[in-house]
């Protein structure tokens, strides 16, 4: 491989692995076709169009007053001296936490899925904001949220509810409830929300055309330190008319959505969160923008128009809970839940590339038949690897025959190209022809490479999406999760200078030394200097920029890109003994044929 050849495939190297990494971070933008993007983070207090009620009194006026300076939202809770509590209560599934201030849920907890510490995946992530899950804000998103304290009962088995009295602007009186419905062995439940009028007359909740808006965040578990778009990342996605469509949300911004939706969701790693609204035409929000006590924020709004009767039910069914296809897929049929709908693709949350996403399913599918053999998926890494090398053996073989050759025309190469420096044209003839009469392909040497990428990448897009790799311990005590980095020396909050790294990790310095290994062993003694200025490339250049990109990578694809090269390692061994026993051949006369030379043949 010439030094042109060899540079093109180092550049080409880096832009793959780049483009595959920006990929993964940002998701491809389908953004909907009336979305419209804010910027303002300026909270404005909503204006009411609602008409004064002819017998309120002047004492009625200051307390309304008042209530509005407080950031109620022009909507005054009847005053009933209640103290906030926490209530616990236990699911099939969940461990749930309410708190009668707000209404809302406090925590939400998997009980069938644990953090690598042994503790249940927490769902709700509230930070220090004092914000939690399902919190109401009279008016559009931006309203304040409410904090008042509500009633909460137990209506059955599986039925929760709170509720509270108000004053609407104009001082009609109304009850919002707030109804949970957790069906048995369901991760995917009901809230119905109750705005209710005793005097037949419907509430004035009209707030430049909104009257409520309910809040899923204002961040969804599990607990995280950052969202760096690898180990963990929230974004945003909805699906409508049959086809998933993607929302890309900076950091302190948000999108504004008017259309009608199947569902919206905020999807996380392994984890989401989906919600599906009813045939009321809300307005939607994302909202990124940062609040106090939670920097990294991702909630979702669904906004109700103004209501125009004296009951209004608005029915929300709420999917919290894991990205497993055996599970998102139960929603499609109706014989498979409770609630016997169907057709709702919530499995479309998991994504899988399309250019290699075939290819992952195939890794997938052998991994699993491995780890049923041997129930530990960094042993069936290691044996997926080797049935890899060797289904790949005859091609890669070919292929480093044919650098090893290169190497040992080295010499040749460098003599035609002294003697032909002022002719271009004729001294490509001349290597052309001495490749032929060899029988190299000069390119031979980058396929090893090019099969290994589709490859890597698969198993990339494989560690980020398969669940039950979540958690998956290799080593204990060394390798605990092979979706995550591993570590052996956490030295934070000191991060190292440019590079930002806060871990020491063992595995990426393996394979680092093992590739260095490799590139060592596939060199030919005796090559020419030119042919030994790319081998240095190769040597040193191509396995510290792997260590530089896979350093913060899931450590099963570290362990993958290790054990591969190891393997490569006594691959090229073999191959060298073989060159080296067809040069001895050929230095004693015979070509290495066991026939007699052909002047003594008749």
């Amino acid at each position: 491989m010439d030094k042109k050849t060899l540079i093109a495939v180092v550049l080409s190297v880096i832009i793959i692995i780049g483009s595959m990494i920006v990929q993964n971070i940002f998701f491809p933008v389908n953004q909907p076709s009336q979305v419209e993007e804010k910027t303002s983070t300026k909270t404005t207090s909503p204006t009411t169009t609602a008409k004064t009620p002819p017998a309120e009194t002047q004492e009625a006026k200051v307390e309304r007053a008042t209530t509005q300076v407080e950031g109620t939202g022009f909507v005054r809770p009847k005053d009933e001296n209640l103290t906030p509590r926490d209530i616990e209560i236990k699911t099939d599934y969940f461990d749930i936490v309410f708190s009668t201030k707000g209404g809302v849920i406090k925590a939400y907890k998997l009980k069938e899925f644990k953090n690598v510490d042994g503790s249940l995946v927490e769902m709700v992530h509230p930070g220090d904001s004092g914000r939690y899950m399902f919190a109401i804000h009279f008016g559009n998103f931006k309203s304040p949220v409410d904090e008042a304290v509500y009633h909460f009962r137990r209506v059955s088995k599986y039925k929760y509810e709170m509720y509270k009295d108000f004053y609407s602007p104009s001082g009609i009186p109304f009850r919002l409830r707030k109804v949970f419905y957790f069906p048995p062995h369901e991760y995917l439940f009901e809230l119905k929300i109750y705005i209710e009028n005793s005097i037949n007359e419907f509430p004035d909740l009209n707030f430049n055309g909104f009257a409520y808006s309910l809040e899923i965040g204002p961040q969804i578990g599990p607990h995280f330190t950052k969202l760096n778009g690898r180990n963990e990342y929230r974004r945003y996605m909805y699906y409508v008319g049959g086809k998933k469509h993607n929302v890309k949300v900076s950091s302190g911004k948000y999108f504004v959505q008017n259309d009608r939706v199947t569902w919206s969701a905020i999807v996380g790693k392994y984890f989401t969160v989906i919600a599906v609204p009813d045939a009321t035409k809300y307005q939607i929000v994302y909202d990124a923008v940062p609040i106090k006590g939670l920097k990294e924020r991702n909630s979702l709004f669904f906004t109700r128009p103004i209501i125009k009767s004296t009951k209004c039910v608005d029915t929300f069914k709420i999917y919290i809970g894991p990205k497993k296809r055996d599970i998102l897929t139960r929603y499609d049929d109706p014989t498979k839940n409770i609630y016997k709908i169907g057709d709702l693709h919530f499995e479309e949350v998991v994504s899988y590339s399309v250019l290699i996403g075939w290819l992952a399913s195939i890794l997938k599918f052998l991994l699993e038949l491995f780890y049923k053999a041997i129930p530990n998926y960094g042993v069936g890494i290691i044996l997926l690897t080797i049935l890899i090398k060797v289904l790949l053996f005859p091609l890669t073989h070919r292929s480093y025959e044919s650098t090893s050759k290169m190497q040992a025309l080295s010499p040749k190469i460098e003599e035609i190209k002294a003697k032909y420096k002022d002719k271009p044209e004729r001294m490509n003839q001349e290597m052309a022809e001495l490749y032929k009469r060899e029988g190299v392909n000069p390119l031979g040497g980058c396929l090893p490479m090019l099969l290994q990428l589709p490859i890597f990448f698969a198993f990339y897009n494989l560690l980020s999406n398969h669940f039950e790799l979540r958690g998956a311990v290799f080593i204990p005590g060394w390798i605990n999760d092979l979706s995550a980095p591993e570590s052996i020396w956490n030295f934070a909050p000191y991060r190292i200078p440019i590079l930002g790294w806060q871990n020491l990790r063992l595995l990426p310095f393996i394979m680092l030394i093992s590739s260095f290994l490799q590139s060592k062993v596939s060199q030919t003694p005796g090559s020419s200097s030119g042919s030994m200025g790319n081998m240095k490339l190769m040597t040193y250049a191509m396995p510290l920029i792997f260590f530089f990109i896979l350093y913060d990578m899931p450590s099963g694809l570290v362990l993958y890109w290790t054990v591969q090269g190891i393997l490569t390692i006594f691959q090229q061994l073999y191959i060298n003994r073989i060159m080296k026993a067809k040069k001895a051949d050929r230095g004693s006369g015979n070509g290495g044929s066991k026939k007699r030379p052909r002047r003594f043949r008749r």
